[in-house]
């Protein structure tokens, strides 16, 4: 879902490049109960142009492939966050920032799209890319409102999202 100020630098020398591996996950600073959940399925690309200011990209998370490790909060999960209706997660590079160790771009989520720039860290292999990002999401910002089960399971309203990414140059 964040990390493609690899976009900037892959234009330059790379056409493309699809994404190999994944691991985004997030947790919350406990109220009540900690919660975290992980997802290692997904999709993304990286498409090269003729200069940094060109490139594009994208990231989509499913819902479904977040798991929290708990089939009944895996449940309440989905419903919290209308997976039905709204069932990816997805980032959109609008604008790399060669210049920052950062990316700009826009989050879908719950179908709610926001303008976004995240801190980003990257490393080159002979045939890789990988980037990692934390940073924070107020799930209030998407209209989620945070799980309250049974006044003890209380989630706060801020997650901190966690993102490993391996691109491979095509």
């Amino acid at each position: 879902m964040t990390v493609l100020l690899v976009l900037a630098v892959l234009a330059q020398a790379v056409p493309s490049a699809k994404l190999a591996s994944a691991e985004i996950w997030f947790d919350t600073p406990p109220i009540f109960a900690d919660f975290q959940g992980r997802a290692t399925v997904t999709t993304g690309e990286i498409i090269g142009g003729a200069g940094p200011a060109d490139a594009r990209g994208w990231i989509e998370v499913r819902w479904a492939d977040i798991d929290t490790q708990n089939g009944t909060r895996n449940r309440h999960m989905l419903k919290t966050v209308d997976a039905d209706q709204f069932p990816v997660i997805r980032f959109d590079v609008t604008a790399p920032r060669a210049e920052a160790d950062s990316v700009s771009g826009t989050l879908a989520l719950h179908g709610v799209t926001r303008q976004v720039v995240w801190p980003v860290t990257v490393r080159f292999g002979a045939d890789t890319v990988s980037v990692a990002s934390d940073f924070p999401v107020d799930m209030r910002d998407y209209g989620i409102k945070p799980p309250v089960k049974f006044l003890i399971a209380r989630m706060g309203p801020v997650v901190t999202v966690h993102v490993r990414l391996v691109f491979v140059k095509t």
